[in-house]
């Protein structure tokens, strides 16, 4: 008799454990993703991001390639490139190179093999 109730002692902790505990621990398991909704402090390092103390963790991020800061918050796509002209001389390897006079006017200047090219940028 004292056999039979050891054994259900034991039959009672291993249902307990199998049944019930992962219950208990379902949502104390699982690690937290933050939601960052703006971008306005920029990269950080890692070492900082390993600070979730700190409140500028929650507004910045790891790397961002192609992509411009708004004053905002937010992220836009960079734009990309477009389509002027063929180069003076396709066969020899030329230089881009920018150029800009005063705020807002943008130009190019194109270096061949004794050549200068103006392009006028929007």
């Amino acid at each position: 008799m004292r056999k039979l109730t050891i054994f259900y002692w034991l039959l009672t902790i291993v249902l307990f454990a199998f049944l019930l505990l992962p219950f208990y621990f379902a949502g104390k398991a699982r690690a937290e993703t933050a939601i960052i909704n703006s971008f306005n402090r920029g990269e950080i390092t890692p070492e900082l991001l390993a600070r979730q103390d700190l409140r500028s963790v929650y507004s910045a991020v790891r790397l961002m390639e192609n992509f411009y800061v708004q004053t905002h918050g937010g992220a836009s796509k960079r734009p990309g490139t477009y389509y002027i002209a063929e180069s003076a001389d396709s066969e020899v390897v030329g230089r881009l190179i920018g150029f800009g006079h005063s705020t807002g006017t943008n130009n190019v200047l194109e270096f061949g093999d004794k050549t200068i090219r103006f392009y006028k940028g929007n």
